[in-house]
């Protein structure tokens, strides 16, 4: 592809590819490794909550320091580096308090990494935003390889091994990053305005409420989905698999996004998106003992997450321009993934000793078909005022 010839495309992606093979050790196996470690079900809640609510503050701390600096991947190398050193005490901790203290500690640094990376990934890529799946679908690859992987290895060993394996991925993590050199910022639509005077443009905040209760609806699935499929019999190889399944749909969204976006406006495939989150989270609910409803499910991962992250990377690049896109990609990160994050594992831990996820999966439903009801009142709506207004 022409496209790869005028940036550093697989040192872009081989930091993409380890990134998310660590996700793909944590958001599987986490819970069940915490479930190992003695941890009930509302102390997993919590825990997951915990690491969330570190992703609101942390971005938008390095974020800013990103934007003031612009020393973007020497930022990204100090979280990796300090990540490793504070995960090395997994192995000596047994206590919901300590474990609290390493997932905040572990929390705080890993937000350095992934918003400034696609900063830069973003500035490489001079505004061809819809290009950037080519790239990310390799942490899609990564994430695949290693829930395949761990899958058929936790059938043979215990789960109690997980952190090895990820000590593993955060040193690879490292060395990806000190082959990639930042990129400069892309000036020519920059903006006068002040950061809080784009954020908080009423389309703006629009997207970014809908974005947030996509991520509530996701936080039952990040962190009780295995163990809702392990209390249904589900073995840790078929568990593998369908988590697979629905990485696998990612990949195959961020091959042809960019096509789509050709032929579909971004505003609707948000709504379009958030529509079949619903549809997702309430199937999963009510068939989790029929298997070919949930590996039907598990492929509209593709649009719950691929779909939804491709039109998010859009519109923030498109909000946020110039010296504000650390903070932009920042907030994102903290109000989606982290609020929204912590918010949907929380409730879930609670929802969670009901019926053993039933209800859980019905309310990550209801939450984002009220995401899909924003997105339709007021993204649709104002799109066309905002892209003009920076």
């Amino acid at each position: 592809m022409s496209e790869h010839n005028a940036l550093p495309y697989w040192r872009l992606s081989s930091f993409y590819f380890f990134y998310f093979a660590l996700l793909g050790c944590i958001s599987p196996y986490w819970g069940l490794f915490l479930d190992d470690k003695g941890f009930s079900a509302q102390e997993i809640g919590e825990l997951m909550a915990l690491f969330g609510l570190v992703r609101i503050l942390a971005p938008n701390v390095w974020g800013a320091l990103g934007d003031y600096t612009g020393k973007r991947m020497a930022l990204l190398r100090l979280g990796c580096g300090v990540c490793f050193c504070v995960f090395l005490n997994i192995f000596w901790v047994s206590s919901f308090f300590w474990m609290a203290a390493i997932m905040i500690g572990y929390g705080f640094f890993w937000a350095a990494v992934l918003p400034q990376f696609e900063v830069v990934t973003l500035n490489y890529l001079k505004g061809q935003t819809d290009h950037y799946s080519k790239i990310r679908i390799w942490g899609s690859i990564g994430f695949i390889v290693l829930v395949a992987i761990l899958g058929w290895v936790f059938d043979f060993i215990s789960v109690k091994y997980l952190p090895i394996f990820m000590l593993a991925l955060l040193l690879a993590i490292f060395i990806s990053s000190t082959t990639v050199k930042g990129s400069e910022s892309v000036h020519e639509h920059e903006t006068t305005q002040g950061f809080l005077a784009l954020l908080f443009r009423p389309t703006v905040l629009a997207f970014l409420l809908a974005a947030f209760l996509n991520q509530v609806s996701h936080g039952a699935y990040y962190t009780f989905f295995s163990l809702y499929l392990e209390q249904a019999g589900y073995t840790n190889s078929m568990i593998g698999l369908l988590w697979a399944i629905g990485v696998l749909a990612e990949v195959g969204i961020f091959l042809i996004v960019h096509k789509i976006f050709a032929k579909v406006d971004h505003k609707t495939v948000l709504v379009l998106s958030l529509l079949l989150g619903g549809l997702r989270w309430l199937m999963t609910a009510h068939f989790v003992d029929t298997l070919w409803v949930l590996m039907l499910m598990q492929l509209l991962h593709a649009v719950t997450f691929g779909a939804m992250h491709s039109v998010a990377m859009h519109y923030i690049h498109l909000y946020f321009k110039g010296k504000h896109q650390g903070q932009g990609q920042a907030f994102f990160s903290s109000f989606t993934y982290g609020a929204g994050g912590a918010l949907g594992a929380y409730v879930s831990g609670w929802v969670w000793q009901d019926d053993l996820g039933v209800t859980m999966f019905e309310w990550a439903g209801y939450s984002a078909l009220f995401g899909a009801l924003i997105a339709w009142l007021w993204v649709m709506q104002g799109d066309r005022s905002v892209r003009f207004s920076g």
